[in-house]
């Protein structure tokens, strides 16, 4: 267990996203369920990953040493990207994974989201993101097609 000094100078107990998690998860789920708000499977999975990471129930590595002959125990993580401490690896894994793929030179970041008014839609059809992701992808070589320079003059 983690401990800090708070702001009026006592010592608070820190708690992790994981333990929150752990403790709340069965009683959102049957809260959800009252509502009529089933959460898909994909997401209980992955949040049963996150409750399980490094539990030594779960399996481990052991490690000795020739030198001095200590064990240690190493539990298996769940490799999710969404937990927090395998998410953090994944994320920096994959930026650096990506960054090798780039070519050099300037690049720009661009985020499509869906607008609220329309999110109701795709969380009752999951399979019209594939829209998105389209439209997104005509926009981004739409914006590409044409010659920089004639985007300037139209734009004048």
């Amino acid at each position: 267990m983690k401990y800090y000094v708070n702001h009026q100078n006592k010592i608070a107990r820190k708690y992790t996203i994981k333990e929150i998690i752990s403790d709340h998860w069965e009683e959102f789920l049957e809260e959800m369920e009252e509502q009529g708000k089933p959460i898909r499977k994909v997401i209980i999975d992955e949040v049963e990953k996150i409750i399980h990471c490094q539990d030594i129930g779960r399996g481990f590595a052991l490690y000795a040493c020739q030198k001095c002959n200590k064990i240690k125990q190493v539990p298996f993580t769940c490799k999710s990207r969404f937990c927090n401490s395998c998410g953090s690896k994944y994320s920096k894994d994959r930026a650096l994974s990506m960054s090798a793929k780039l070519l050099k030179g300037a690049h720009r970041h661009v985020v499509f989201s869906i607008p609220q008014e329309l999110r109701k839609y795709f969380a009752h059809d999951r399979t019209l993101l594939s829209l998105l992701f389209e439209a997104a992808a005509d926009t981004i070589f739409f914006g590409l097609s044409k010659p920089k320079r004639a985007r300037t003059i139209s734009q004048a």
